[in-house]
């Protein structure tokens, strides 16, 4: 197992699909307890939550498929970048409503004002 922890690297191309599936697995995790804490459990939010979780793992799949096929590395870190940018911001959400926050400051400050003004 040390051995394992010890040669981990971030360059193998299955990182690009680990983590974001364990910020969506959190992110899931989170949004669930923070339903069930406010009495607010609906399968079809759950469902639809998901549906999007799969479509974001579509996209990464598309990534990796436009980095192998025609080498755009960019197109595919990009899209990981960005999706794990989506979850991270997610969690944060999700722990604030559960009253545990994480960061403050500007950054979600301009967030809140942001879905305030949509």
């Amino acid at each position: 197992m040390e051995d394992l922890i010890m040669n981990l690297e971030f360059t193998n191309i299955w990182w690009a699909f680990i983590l974001p599936f364990i910020l969506m697995i959190i992110d899931v995790i989170t949004g669930y307890i923070n339903a069930w804490k406010n009495n607010n459990v609906q399968s079809a939010k759950m469902r639809d939550g998901l549906g999007k979780k799969c479509a974001e793992l579509t996209y990464i799949v598309l990534g990796v498929l436009l980095k192998f096929a025609f080498k755009l590395d960019i197109v595919m870190y990009g899209i990981i970048l960005y999706i794990c940018y989506m979850e991270i911001n997610s969690i944060m959400e999700n722990c604030d409503k559960l009253g545990f926050k994480i960061a403050s400051g500007k950054i979600n400050e301009k967030l809140n004002n942001k879905k305030e003004g949509e």
